[in-house]
């Protein structure tokens, strides 16, 4: 027997959707009483007010940043200069020093391989040797 969920009462008048031991069929809706949304469709109206709105927003959000800036224009854009020469002076040593890091890492892996082929080739003259002395 399996759980369908908790039962609700029923009036005693109402009539039976189900005959007895089955199913309860899902009751139908009549064509055309409910529309049924395109959900496929953009709803143009809707994203117009959302740009509205974020464009309105934007606006009031700079205003008040200028309007309670605690320095002067030019300050203003001297500090930005000076960010913006920072940041690239940074990103040229982070550029630089990755050229670096991936000419230790070639490095690395070429002596990571030559060291391996030494390795092999040391074992197969210990199995030549080995080999040498059991025919004797």
């Amino acid at each position: 027997m399996s759980y369908a969920g908790p039962t609700k009462p029923r009036a005693e008048n109402a009539p039976s959707t189900a005959a007895a031991g089955s199913r309860a069929a899902a009751p139908r809706r009549p064509k055309g009483a409910f529309p049924v949304p395109d959900t496929r469709r953009a709803d143009w109206q809707q994203m117009a007010v959302f740009g509205a709105g974020l464009a309105v927003g934007i606006a009031l959000g700079a205003g008040i940043a200028l309007l309670t800036a605690p320095q002067t224009g030019a300050e203003t854009r001297a500090d930005l200069r000076y960010g913006a020469r920072r940041t690239t002076r940074a990103l040229g040593r982070r550029s630089r020093n990755a050229w670096l890091d991936l000419r230790d890492e070639l490095r690395g892996a070429t002596a990571a391989i030559s060291r391996r082929k030494a390795r092999r080739a040391a074992e197969r003259a210990r199995r030549e040797e080995l080999a040498k002395e059991s025919a004797t």
